[in-house]
């Protein structure tokens, strides 16, 4: 069976997002970057460990430990991470006092080589999601499941989102998709189209996508729904980057700015208007070929 991948094509005009059958190795992308990707060649001379904070890139404190079959962080990693999940979980036993006197008073700061450092398994402990992925070697740590909204993950099978929500499902139209769904109102949307005409139509809620028996993408459109960060509709570009971070893929299609986050296992994508306002947000299980962490 030849391999296939779900890529992005923007279909703005009528609020929709679909799939395209292509071969997996040459994804197909929306639009042209100019930013250029990763230098692999470069990280595999450097010979370390990439460490990523909720998709964010860590370049200070160091790489990941292991010693004596042991994954460990180095301590300034543990407490941001610590940190940035007590931003959204107040709940968090660690949420009202310093995280340096917290580790310490719970004996969770270890020594390696000289190095003050936490034991991932201590961090997971304490809530934080944790991931090692090989080729190249590197660790993802998420504060939360940052592709999930409203209990809906991406992976879901189509029993399970309709156990959640009651979808109006559609066939994929002769794509590659099983299904494309739609829950709740429908939301104004403007757009420029190619000729540089602002044009207006109509957008789910929310809009699904099934692909084989798989929930692939999630757009959101109305401002009662939010990312495990506390993102929704109508707040800001600056808010996204406050929240999810600076590293992002900054790029413009149909008159709108899109900042994309690359996420382990996929990207969040913010749609703006010319006043940097959120209109829509999409979480998908797809990310731009080179950018793949």
């Amino acid at each position: 069976m030849r391999k296939v991948t779900g890529v992005l094509v923007f279909c703005l005009m009528i609020g929709c997002w679909s799939t395209v059958e292509t071969k997996a190795e040459v994804p197909a992308v929306p639009f042209q970057t100019d930013i250029e990707p990763p230098n692999e060649q470069d990280r595999e001379k450097d010979n370390k460990h990439d460490l990523y904070i909720d998709g964010q890139l860590q370049t200070y404190g160091g790489s990941p430990i292991f010693d004596h079959g042991e994954l460990f962080v180095p301590i300034q990693a543990a407490i941001k991470v610590l940190d940035d999940k007590a931003d959204i979980d107040n709940d968090a036993a660690y949420a009202d006092e310093s995280l340096v006197d917290y580790l310490e008073e719970n004996d969770h700061i270890e020594e390696v080589d000289g190095r003050d450092v936490v034991l991932v398994r201590t961090l997971q402990n304490l809530g934080i999601r944790a991931e090692w992925l090989d080729d190249p070697g590197r660790l993802h740590l998420e504060t939360a499941d940052l592709l999930t909204v409203n209990n809906l993950k991406i992976g879901d099978s189509l029993e399970e989102v309709n156990n959640k929500l009651d979808v109006h499902w559609n066939t994929g139209f002769g794509k590659l998709a099983d299904y494309i769904g739609f829950y709740g109102d429908n939301q104004e949307f403007t757009y420029t189209d190619r000729y540089g005409k602002e044009r207006t139509g109509k957008v789910p809620d929310i809009q699904l996508e099934i692909l084989e028996n798989s929930l692939s993408y999630i757009i959101l459109s109305s401002s009662e729904y939010e990312t495990t960060r506390g993102i929704s509709v109508g707040d800001t570009l600056f808010d996204v980057t406050r929240s999810h971070g600076s590293e992002f893929i900054n790029e413009t299609a149909d008159g709108k700015t899109i900042y994309i986050y690359h996420v382990n296992d996929g990207s969040l994508w913010f749609i703006a208007d010319e006043n940097s306002e959120i209109e829509r947000i999409a979480l998908w299980g797809f990310q731009l070929e080179g950018f793949q962490r």
